[in-house]
């Protein structure tokens, strides 16, 4: 950002969008016939005005008698006894968040849901002295004024176009009408002006959407036309170079996802077009590869934790699709889902209403699709590895640009671990305010998130990431990736085992040189030490995750600290913040062996690691793995369980290949069978026991007299190969 511009255009405010009055009022609808002053306005639109993407009346009749409405009415108190409507005081961020006028369209719900006629006075009043004071409060972000910017403009008309349908016609004074009716129109006018050009980032798209919003519901603006063909030109443009090809955001972040698709919602039910775009569906599911089995999104880039059920309810409805209400299903109550899906106004569409009321009545009995066991979102940069218990979310994405300031955390190939629907390896997040004194320092600093940091300085916005592509032999799951953003290259492999005793090993390395390198690891329970260099954090009654680094002791320094983090709750489907209890662990060597262990109770599980430059021995006690840079090895009593190899040119004694391979052995009754994948040709040898069979052909495998037989995989995939030797 440019410190004397500012983020957006050149200041563009006056009395057209400011200080709009009667005769300018009715000038914009027109000048209708017969239309002299605002009475005769406000009988004109209410004959005219046409629906709100998201109406009041189905939203407070479905709410009633619910929780949901409880809030609404705790909401809207403060207004019975009067609200400070400047926000002076707010800090510098928040000021700007006060004046989306969120906190006063609660006064119309209240009013809705009670009847209380001192809800509607109550907001009328603050309406009015809002509208007076507003061009009195300044702003702290240079060139950003507090009231006319993106946000303030797109939020203001989201809160309070609603409004209109249910005011136009109720004991709303005309002067109050009128005021909001030209907050609504000033604000369109000021958007219209700023966005005449593609920028990237949420602030134009989400602004973008609520211009051909009000354009539709009051569509005898003289001026509405010209505001829908700009908003759609903006949306389009976005739909094309602001979300990825994966269906993420461009900012990367689930919070700022959701904002925009909450917006994109809008627009297509405005707009056939917008809801036929295949980027439209792709972020719904993108939010579906996220959506942890808890029913949340973790709180990455700047982000809270997200629980995206009710979007996802939101979006079958929009999309007419019914899986999306299937997927929301698992996560809502019954009588939630029910109230959520009775707050959606009916389909003229009979046939499409139908199929809207099918999918609401089957959606908690119908089965669910299942995800696969990874994921890899490569335009966003997040990897998902998934096994019936545990879910790791890997970062490899890049830094992002903000109209203000980024977004993107400092923190790269970091990851968080989820089990049985709890964090297990979890990170600082977003903030809960962007004035917090810690935002920079601790919630999107490297040091509150699961990585290795180079003399405690910060990452660069330049990271330089490269990833290898993913292996999943099935058994095991390996993520491998550098980057050059921490003054040294450093590389890191996640390498993680799904089956019972469920394991992951962090493999870091960096450039040698003269640094201190510490790595962070961080839970939502304390650490308590239970060996050399092994630590286990444990709920009061599990899950837990032990940490064991097969590093030296005595060139390791230890420490513990405490910070703070949102953690999910589960039955409530929140987040509250809470102790963050974070472990570091410092070296004069870049290079770090961590394994983690998650467990499903309290206890500590036994488990002894050994190991030296070339392999890793977990010792579970009758299972034991062995694990090198490119193979895993899992032996129970001292037999064969199985073997995994990713870019290997052999597995053991088992199989030899001219060309790198990903492969996967498993015994299975005492028969071997290797699962092969290679990038193309490429000949295999075996040690032969009876028939070879290729995807259960049989060929001739020829022998070379060392008692190998050679055979060719004749072009890339995924290969079965029976008929192999094991001792």
């Amino acid at each position: 950002m440019n410190a004397t511009t500012g983020p957006e255009k050149p200041r563009h405010i006056d009395g057209r969008i400011n200080r709009i009055g009667t005769d300018d009022l009715i000038k914009a609808f027109g000048s209708p016939p017969g239309v002299q002053d605002v009475g005769a306005l406000r009988a004109f639109v209410a004959g005219r005005l046409r629906r709100p993407a998201w109406p009041l009346r189905e939203w407070t009749n479905a709410i009633r008698s619910t929780s949901a409405a409880d809030d609404v009415l705790t909401a809207a108190a403060p207004l019975l006894t009067g609200v400070e409507v400047t926000g002076r005081e707010r800090g510098r961020s928040q000021r700007y968040g006060f004046h989306y006028l969120g906190w006063l369209s609660p006064g119309v719900q209240a009013w809705r849901l009670t009847g209380d006629d001192r809800y509607l006075r109550a907001f009328e009043q603050h309406l009015e002295d809002w509208v007076e004071q507003r061009d009195s409060v300044t702003g702290e972000w240079p060139g950003l004024d507090v009231i006319w910017y993106s946000l303030g403009t797109w939020a203001r008309c989201r809160n309070l176009l609603p409004t209109l349908e249910v005011l136009t016609d109720s004991p709303l004074s005309d002067r109050a009408w009128a005021s909001l009716v030209a907050t609504l129109v000033g604000g369109a006018r000021w958007a219209y002006d700023e966005h005449d050009v593609f920028r990237h980032g949420n602030w134009q798209l989400v602004c973008a959407t609520e211009l051909l919003h009000i354009s539709v519901v009051l569509p005898d603006l003289v001026e509405a036309r010209s505001w829908a063909e700009r908003a759609r030109e903006r949306i389009d443009e976005h739909l094309l170079l602001d979300v990825y090809g994966d269906g993420g955001h461009y900012e990367r972040s689930p919070g700022y996802h959701k904002m925009c698709l909450t917006a994109l919602q809008t627009a297509a039910l405005l707009d056939a077009e917008v809801a036929a775009h295949p980027k439209v569906a792709a972020m719904h599911q993108w939010l579906c590869e996220l959506v942890s089995p808890g029913g949340w999104i973790p709180h990455l880039q700047d982000s809270g934790i997200e629980w995206p059920a009710t979007s996802l309810l939101r979006g079958s409805y929009v999309l007419d699709n019914p899986v999306l209400a299937r997927i929301a299903a698992q996560w809502l109550s019954a009588e939630d889902f029910a109230v959520e899906a009775a707050a959606l106004p009916a389909w003229d569409d009979a046939d499409r209403q139908q199929r809207w009321l099918d999918a609401v009545a089957t959606a908690r009995e119908a089965v669910v699709p299942a995800l696969p066991q990874h994921t890899v979102l490569a335009d966003t940069g997040y990897v998902i590895l998934r096994s019936d218990d545990l879910r790791a979310v890997i970062n490899y994405g890049p830094h992002i640009e903000h109209e203000l300031e980024s977004h993107s955390h400092r923190a790269v190939l970091d990851l968080v671990l989820e089990g049985w629907q709890r964090p297990l390896l979890w990170e600082a997040g977003g903030p809960p305010s962007y004035d917090d004194p810690d935002y920079l320092t601790w919630y999107q600093s490297g040091r509150g998130h699961n990585t290795v940091l180079v003399d405690d300085q910060e990452l660069s916005t330049d990271r330089g990431v490269q990833v290898d592509p993913l292996v999943d032999t099935g058994q095991v799951a390996v993520f491998s990736g550098h980057h050059h953003g921490n003054v040294v290259p450093q590389s890191r492999t996640i390498a993680m085992v799904r089956e019972e005793p469920a394991v992951l090993v962090v493999s870091d390395h960096s450039a040698a040189g003269e640094h201190t390198f510490r790595a962070h690891w961080h839970t939502l329970s304390p650490w308590q030490q239970v060996g050399p260099l092994a630590y286990d954090a444990s709920a009061a009654e599990g899950p837990g995750l032990l940490l064991i680094e097969a590093g030296d002791p005595s060139t390791t320094t230890v420490e513990t600290s405490e910070g703070v983090a949102r953690r999910p709750l589960v039955d409530k489907q929140v987040a509250e913040y809470g102790p963050l209890y974070s472990l570091g662990l410092t070296r004069d060597s870049g290079m770090f062996t961590t394994v983690l262990l998650p467990h499903a109770g309290a206890q500590v599980p036994e488990v002894a690691v050994t190991g030296d430059d070339e392999e890793l021995t977990i010792d579970h006690g009758d299972i034991v793995d062995r694990v090198s840079a490119s193979t895993w090895v899992r032996t129970t009593s001292g037999r064969l369980s199985w073997a995994t190899g990713w870019r290997t040119r052999g597995l053991l004694d088992l199989l030899r290949t001219s060309e790198d391979v990903d492969v996967s052995a498993t015994v299975v009754d005492g028969v071997l069978s290797l699962e092969v994948t290679c990038s193309g040709r490429c000949g295999l040898w075996i040690r032969p026991l009876g028939d070879v069979r290729l995807d259960g052909v049989l060929v001739t495998a020829e022998s070379d007299g060392d008692g190998w037989a050679h055979l060719t995989l004749p072009y890339a995939g995924r290969w079965t190969v029976d008929g192999a030797r094991h001792d």
